[in-house]
C-alpha cells in the first residue's frame, strides 16, 4: 500500500503548525487508498531549523538547547 507522510515542517516552540498537521493526519487516516503518516522535523536532529525567533526577524542566539530526536519516516510520498 502507498504511503504519504503529512510533514510537520517547523521546529520552533510556539509553533502553530502542529495542529493543522494533526488535523490533516485525522482527515487522511479515515481514507483507505493509502497509509499516512504524521513526521514531525522536531523528531529529528536539525538544529539549523531550531532556532526560537525565525530568521527572518534577525539574529538569532542559536539552537534551543535538548531539542533534537533521532527517527525515520516509514513514508516515502510526502505531502507538505
Amino acid at each position: 500500500m502507498t504511503r504519504i507522510a503529512i510533514v510537520l515542517g517547523s521546529t520552533r516552540p510556539g509553533r502553530d503548525g502542529e495542529a493543522v498537521a494533526k488535523w490533516v493526519h485525522g482527515i487522511a487516516r479515515d481514507r483507505d487508498d493509502a497509509e499516512y503518516e504524521l513526521v514531525d522535523t522536531a523528531d529529528f536532529r536539525l538544529p539549523h531549523l531550531d532556532e526560537v525567533i525565525p530568521p527572518a526577524l534577525g539574529s538569532t542566539p542559536g539552537p534551543t538547547p535538548g531539542r533534537g530526536r533521532t527517527r525515520s519516516p516509514r513514508s516515502r510520498g510526502t505531502c507538505s
